[in-house]
């Protein structure tokens, strides 16, 4: 004991000396406390342009209702909710998919059944602070909790909770997909000293290393040492590269030696001791915790690496597996990841869900009426004219132009589930994935609507999910056009 301890040690005291006083059990405090049975609807990525609930389309309402009945409801919504005519602010995000809705799109999400909107997205940068402010402000009012934006950093990562019949939820929203280069515009920034901080997203800084064989990584470690000025960056007295011993970095990522190609991933440590301690406050503030991330991170095959979507596995990048598993230790009772369009792996953690790409369910993005003129610009994915388009003078229909002008998405990114936790007594008895057609090849009208998948697409969507779970040692049984996953 130092000699300041001694000095100032309490030998007397008028406070209360209640033995019994209230105390924080965490072993009893942050496990899930919902008696009785419990249901969960968990979907992926929402973007809508225009109401659905109101379809007498017997598949759509089909889609609809797991949501609908479930006890409670969660998704991700990527786009703006305001009325355009009336909005003075402006788009500041990438050119694809701009989307701002008319605010009778909320009431639409809270006819289907939802009660929490992750907002931690890459999107949330496209309207600004004005379109985020009128979102949040809408999802309010129709009785929808958003989460994951926030005036400063502290609100953007405090958890959000919704009181449901069956008890309180608290929901942590997170981000590692701030648009490229924009992370430190549009990620929410704190406040210190005289600073009120900076608007934006629960964004978490994730660095990216790249392994390549032996003579590979010397052959480039060696370019880079050589030739430096082949990697320019906007500025003289910003580093492009820095180069050491055992590693390299090019802008902003790393490079190392590997037994065979691949990347990995690593949170920085502030971040991450942030996130799981709004896990815990959610935690031992409510019944029921669920954490969210929105993340474009991805691996690739070692035996057979590529670069873009033909060199993407569905497989999580090492950085969300051990996130996911930090957060259920925390508190969490359920984690899951969007971002990816397409559902991929569901892993059982200590008898907890992890969904570590939950894919779309509502996907109209197609559908904006909003059309930024950067659009019109050409984008050259060298199988297409890349020259700009004369927005005043052109004969291409807005749609055609959507389709041709922004990023190219595949079939199966427009079939999913929707997946429904089923808990008894505080325990995971049942998982049920209900199979969802957003209509790729159907009337563009309709497309990105959900809808109960036929058979031929529900075998397709089950077979997706059944390989990239197995490696988790989760398993899928179908039972009457729906899988089940098995609870051990």
């Amino acid at each position: 004991m130092s000699t300041h301890e001694k000095a100032t040690k309490l030998v007397h005291g008028t406070f209360s000396k209640v033995a019994d006083h209230r105390q924080v059990d965490t072993d009893r405090d942050l496990p899930m406390s919902v008696p009785g049975d419990f249901e969960v609807a968990v979907v992926g990525d929402v973007v809508i342009t225009r109401p659905v609930s109101q379809l007498t389309d017997p598949e759509v309402q089909a889609a609809l209702e797991p949501v609908r009945s479930a006890d409670f409801a969660i998704a991700n919504l990527e786009q703006t909710i305001a009325n355009w005519r009336e909005f003075e602010g402006h788009h500041y995000g990438i050119p694809s998919f701009l989307v701002m809705a008319d605010p009778a799109v909320a009431d639409d999400l809270a006819e289907i059944g939802f009660d929490v909107m992750s907002r931690a997205n890459n999107r949330l940068s496209d309207f600004g602070p004005e379109g985020n402010r009128q979102t949040d402000a809408h999802l309010r009012r129709v009785g929808i909790v958003p989460v994951g934006y926030g005036e400063h950093l502290a609100e953007a990562r405090a958890p959000a909770y919704a009181d449901v019949a069956n008890g309180r939820v608290g929901v942590v929203s997170l981000t590692s997909s701030a648009n490229h280069g924009h992370d430190r515009v549009f990620g929410a920034g704190a406040r210190i000293a005289n600073s009120n901080g900076r608007p934006g997203a629960n964004n978490i800084r994730v660095s990216r290393t790249v392994k390549l064989p032996t003579e590979s990584w010397e052959r480039l470690r060696q370019f880079a040492l050589e030739h430096d000025y082949a990697f320019p960056g906007p500025f003289v007295v910003q580093p492009t590269v820095m180069v050491f011993e055992d590693r390299f970095q090019l802008h902003d990522t790393w490079y190392e030696k590997g037994d065979e190609p691949g990347y990995s991933y690593r949170i920085h440590p502030d971040d991450l001791s942030d996130v799981l301690r709004s896990t815990r406050n959610a935690a031992l503030f409510s019944n029921y915790t669920i954490v969210t991330i929105h993340a474009h991170q991805w691996t690739i095959d070692p035996s057979n690496p590529q670069g873009g979507l033909s060199g993407e596995t569905p497989h999580p990048p090492d950085f969300l597996i051990e996130l996911a598993h930090d957060a259920i230790d925390n508190g969490a009772d359920l984690f899951f990841v969007h971002g990816p369009f397409d559902f991929r792996a569901i892993e059982i953690y200590r008898g907890k869900p992890i969904f570590y790409g939950i894919g779309c369910f509502l996907r109209q993005a197609y559908m904006q009426e909003l059309i930024a003129w950067e659009t019109y610009r050409g984008t050259a994915f060298g199988d297409q004219n890349p020259e700009t388009i004369n927005p005043y003078a052109t004969e291409t229909t807005d749609a055609e132009l959507l389709a041709a002008r922004t990023a190219r998405h595949p079939s199966f990114y427009f079939e999913g589930a929707t997946a429904i936790c089923r808990y008894h007594d505080s325990e995971l008895s049942e998982i049920v994935l209900h199979p969802i057609d957003l209509g790729f090849k159907g009337n563009h009208a309709d497309l990105g609507t959900p809808r109960a998948a036929s058979p031929e697409v529900a075998e397709r969507i089950f077979d997706r999910i059944a390989t990239t779970s197995a490696p988790f040692g989760t398993s899928l049984d179908l039972r009457d056009g729906v899988g089940i996953v098995k609870i051990d």
